[in-house]
């Protein structure tokens, strides 16, 4: 008899997909810890991008933009006060 009879071909599969998994996992816990958040001055562009604000006047693109701002500005300092702690 040969060692996949043995062992069974769906041990075999199945052992490498959990491999796979736990290789995925890892993967995915460095990509977090590695990323950092997009910075602040992108967010009037993304802002620009979206169709609300191509479709409003200039008052309302300005605030879009002012909101923008403001968000991304409390989204730098949460992510910099976690960062300060770990």
């Amino acid at each position: 008899m040969t060692v996949l009879a043995e062992v069974g071909i769906v041990t075999i599969i199945s052992v490498l997909l959990i491999i796979g998994g736990v290789a995925l996992f890892g993967l995915t816990v460095w990509f977090w810890k590695t990323s950092r958040p997009e910075p602040p001055a992108l967010a009037r562009l993304e802002v620009m991008s979206e169709r609300a604000y191509r479709k409003s006047s200039g008052v309302d693109r300005q605030f879009l933009l002012q909101m923008a701002e403001r968000e991304a500005r409390e989204s730098s300092a949460k992510s910099s006060a976690v960062a300060e702690a770990n």
